[in-house]
């Protein structure tokens, strides 16, 4: 789980999120040029049925890969695009990435993106896998959700299109992990999808990143991902990712802009959102 894709909204329904997302929609039209770099596109559940604003239905994401391939923009597996943004390449390219290892992303999303031939990186909490995804300060709906197991994990190694991130051991709080939760997590992924499936990629948890562990990620893998919102250009920090994410209630003109760079509508709704919660608390 990501900063800021809030699990419930604004405190509102998914309709008036919808409706707020269709009128900022006419800012992505207009927003800025050409897209520079890569662009991490994050979901989390896909098809899981729970109503959450992170659990995508299976048709919206159908229609969100369609879209994808239609628009001739070049999905990347993470090293590749990590690997262009090196030689300082600003070609534009997008990656695919799933957090926490939800059933639903094997059961749902995964034949969707093999039926593409699409690649992707699936971040997972090590001691999670096979079990509910239970975590301290969570209040996702989705909470308790079944992980995906070490057989339906060792599927999308065995593919070559997925590759298998760091999620920590437990989902643990930012300020809780530590280089062992980071070894317990790559320990156990190596253990049972044997040594060629370590992670050389981590995504924290919650997006927020903590700055004193920062030499024990760069000691263990090449890059790190965030929750925070963009793109990311050649000369990016590696080990802060900016990342995009897709929301339940994203109707398709709002993920076509975020194809193409166009960010002014996601941090407008962003904002939206943080307004509503400062109101609500008030």
């Amino acid at each position: 789980m990501t900063a800021g894709t809030d699990a419930g909204g604004a405190g509102t329904s998914g309709s008036a999120r919808s409706r707020a997302k269709a009128a900022l929609g006419a800012i992505g039209r207009v927003d800025g040029g050409a897209p520079v770099g890569t662009t991490l596109l994050i979901w989390h559940r896909v098809g899981g049925g729970s109503g959450d604003e992170l659990d995508t239905s299976a048709a919206a994401f159908e229609g969100q890969l369609d879209l994808l391939v239609q628009s001739g923009t070049e999905v990347l597996p993470l090293d590749a695009a990590l690997d262009r943004l090196a030689t300082g390449d600003p070609s534009p390219s997008v990656v695919l990435t799933f957090d926490d290892g939800f059933a639903d992303v094997h059961d749902v999303a995964w034949p969707l993106l093999r039926e593409r031939d699409l690649p992707f990186t699936v971040y997972v909490s090590g001691g999670l896998v096979g079990g509910p995804l239970r975590w301290e300060g969570s209040s996702a709906d989705s909470q308790g959700a079944p992980a995906m197991t070490w057989a339906d994990l060792a599927e999308l190694h065995r593919s070559g299109l997925a590759t298998i991130g760091n999620h920590t051991f437990d989902h643990s709080r930012p300020e809780a992990t530590d280089a062992a939760q980071l070894d317990r997590c790559s320990d156990a992924i190596a253990a049972h999808l044997g040594d060629a499936a370590r992670p050389r990629h981590f995504a924290w948890t919650w997006g927020v990143e903590v700055p004193a562990l920062r030499p024990a990620i760069e000691a263990r893998f090449r890059s790190a991902a965030t929750g925070k919102l963009g793109r990311n250009a050649p000369g990016a920090d590696v080990l802060a990712l900016r990342r995009v994410p897709v929301r339940r209630t994203d109707p398709p003109a709002f993920f076509a802009a975020k194809l193409r760079g166009r960010l002014l509508s996601e941090r407008a709704y962003a904002g939206m959102v943080a307004t509503a919660k400062v109101l609500r608390r008030g």
